[in-house]
C-alpha cells in the first residue's frame, strides 16, 4: 500500500452491504434507510498516536460527501477523519 494518511485521517476499504429486509421479509433499497451508513475495514491509519482504530478493525462510518474516494490500481478506498468514524465492530 503507497498511501499513508496524515494527521487524524484513516484509509478505509468499505465492506460488501448485507442486505436489508423488513420484519415482513421485503428488501429494503437504501433509498429507504434513514441515515445512511457503511460498513469497512481499516487498511491504513494517519499519523497521529491517538488514534482509537487500528489496520484490520472493522467500523461503521457515515457514508457522507466529505469522505474522499482515492483509487489505487483497481482498488477502491475512502480517506476519512477520525471524527466520521461512528463505531468499531467488536
Amino acid at each position: 500500500m503507497a498511501i499513508k494518511p496524515l494527521g487524524k485521517r484513516v484509509l478505509v476499504k468499505k465492506l460488501d452491504p448485507e442486505e436489508k429486509k423488513s420484519a415482513g421479509g421485503i428488501v429494503l433499497p437504501d433509498s429507504a434507510k434513514s441515515e445512511k451508513v457503511v460498513r469497512a475495514e481499516v487498511v491504513a491509519v494517519g499519523t497521529d498516536e491517538k488514534l482509537e482504530v487500528k489496520v484490520g478493525d472493522q467500523i461503521i462510518i457515515s457514508d457522507s460527501f466529505s469522505n474522499t474516494e482515492v483509487i489505487e490500481g483497481e482498488e477502491k478506498y475512502l480517506l476519512v477523519k477520525e471524527s466520521e468514524i461512528l463505531a468499531i465492530v467488536e
